[in-house]
């Protein structure tokens, strides 16, 4: 996987999966430009990392910026720098429950409106790829919540909030914004939709703000007492490693032009097995009764008592009963022979990442 033609620059460049992008990057032989809020603070701290990594980092240059900004908050001289750029990674997003409609609309959605626009003004992309999430590929999920793909225009956009809360909908309304903006200013682009991101396939590593880490702190601390859901529920997965596998493949993929992909691996278990495969490494019970969705969301509603639980009413949209449609990915994927993860041997990975002396 060479990225030799490539000078990136990666929005989110410090986050999970931008860290995982650039060292891939790097190892490719790519120029890389990391956009960080706070170069003085964020810059050794990724050079430290990717030395660990046994990657060199004398062509990563760093850019301090923020896509919260007019122009990125870049000066005149930032964007000659970035006059090169050929190809724009945006894993940037601010993940957490019960965020306000502004909050999560500053980065998820005006942050995209605002990084395109720049981009668009002073680089000349050959590819701007974007990370949604896979709830986007729910179709009777989304028109359940008001949301129709024809008419999206017509989208009431507070309903969605309300609704989903407001981490899903600045997701999926900074989806729609991604393809509408990028359309204006002419740049090709790719949607990657990932399933919910488990840890390195080598090391297992995994930052403690990602869903999976909650949900096996939660089995290992005992607050797991019941199953949400049923026996048909599932939290789709896929590997870090194969995520950003996918990521640049699909950059450099002329048929991924204008068009998004489910990301994820092949093989997935069931919420049910993913627990018991969490609690056989963690040494703990798992539990063995389920909890209605149904009944488990309005109580969470009330959020001294979510608090109490360590759940959040907002994450139990992510657990679904449908198939994913994967058919276009494995198709990609005989080319780009990404290899299939062994799930429970990687969950074990994770799990001992997360479970590690501090």
């Amino acid at each position: 996987m060479h990225a030799s033609n490539q000078t990136a620059l990666v929005v989110g460049a410090t986050g999970f999966i931008g860290k995982f992008l650039i060292a891939r990057l790097l190892r490719g032989n790519a120029q890389v430009f990391a956009l960080c809020r706070n170069v003085d603070q964020q810059a050794p701290q990724l050079q430290h990392w990717l030395t660990h990594q046994g990657i060199s980092h004398q062509q990563l240059n760093f850019i301090q910026g923020d896509v919260t900004l007019p122009n990125l908050g870049l000066s005149k001289q930032d964007w000659q720098q970035l006059k090169a750029v050929n190809y724009l990674y945006n894993t940037s997003a601010l993940f957490a429950w019960n965020l306000t409609m502004q909050q999560a609309k500053a980065v998820n959605v005006n942050g995209l409106e605002l990084l395109l626009e720049g981009v668009g003004k002073h680089c000349q992309l050959e590819r701007a790829v974007h990370l949604s999430g896979y709830m986007l590929t729910m179709n009777e999920h989304l028109q359940a919540a008001g949301i129709y793909r024809d008419r999206i225009e017509q989208t009431d956009w507070s309903r969605v909030y309300a609704g989903l809360g407001a981490y899903e909908a600045s997701k999926i309304q900074g989806h729609f914004t991604w393809v509408k903006h990028a359309a204006q200013y002419n740049i090709p682009w790719t949607v990657i939709h990932p399933a919910t991101v488990i840890g390195d396939e080598m090391t297992g590593e995994i930052p403690s703000n990602q869903p999976i880490v909650h949900l096996i702190q939660q089995l290992k601390q005992g607050k797991m007492t019941a199953i949400p859901g049923t026996r048909q529920h599932y939290l789709p997965l896929v590997s870090v490693t194969m995520l950003v596998d996918a990521i640049i493949q699909a950059a450099q993929d002329p048929s991924t032009h204008r068009q998004e992909i489910l990301v994820a691996n092949p093989e997935q278990v069931s919420f049910q097995e993913l627990i018991e495969m969490i609690a056989e490494h963690l040494q703990v019970k798992a539990p063995c009764h389920f909890i209605s969705l149904k009944l488990l969301q309005p109580i969470l509603k009330w959020r001294w008592l979510a608090k109490k639980l360590d759940m959040s009413a907002e994450m139990l949209n992510f657990l679904r009963a449908e198939r994913l449609d994967l058919e276009r990915f494995i198709t990609l994927n005989q080319h780009w022979n990404i290899p299939n993860t062994d799930i429970k041997s990687k969950i074990g990975k994770t799990a001992a990442w997360v479970s590690r002396p501090s």
